[in-house]
């Protein structure tokens, strides 16, 4: 696969329902829907959408890339089974790609260098999947579904400064 491959990317890990459509390194159309778990609904209609605002086919796309989670099992298995149906139907590569780290990805600029970014996905019964990650993304704590107390990363706390988001941080 080259850098201008045309990559379709799904991600139903968490209640958003997103699909994005990119082409080299760049974001040519995306459609998100937050809020209850609808991507059975939306799903579909999210690719047909985003290929017809953006003029592509789906035998255009050169790879899907689907968010593996952790997270919404539900959620997860709608995105994987309709990511691979497409490969499948398309002959294309899937590529997966770990929920955590792609929330990272999406505030790591936004942090101070020093600091740490943690990504937490709700996992109902009061437990969140959460990951922790340096500047660089290295990971600095593996991923684990956590139940959250006073005490939770208390350690990591009083050596950094720790960024929490993702809709398990509430």
């Amino acid at each position: 696969m080259s850098d201008d491959s045309l990559i379709l990317a799904i991600e139903t890990s968490t209640k958003n329902c997103s699909v994005a459509l990119g082409k080299s390194g760049k974001l040519i159309a995306e459609k998100e829907q937050g809020g209850e778990y609808s991507h059975a609904e939306n799903l579909a209609i999210f690719v047909n959408e985003i290929l017809a605002e953006s003029g592509y086919s789906l035998q255009a796309i050169d790879a899907i890339a689907v968010g593996k989670g952790p997270g919404s099992y539900t959620g997860l298995r709608i995105g994987v089974s309709y990511a691979k149906g497409l490969c499948l139907a398309l002959n294309k590569p899937l590529i997966s790609i770990d929920s955590l780290t792609t929330l990272a990805i999406s505030v790591i600029d936004e942090i101070p260098v020093k600091a740490l970014a943690a990504p937490m996905i709700d996992a109902r019964r009061m437990e969140v999947y959460c990951a922790i990650y340096d500047k660089k993304l290295n990971q600095v704590k593996e991923i684990s579904a956590d139940i959250i107390d006073k005490d939770s990363y208390g350690k990591l706390l009083q050596e950094h400064e720790i960024y929490f988001f993702g809709d398990g941080a509430e």
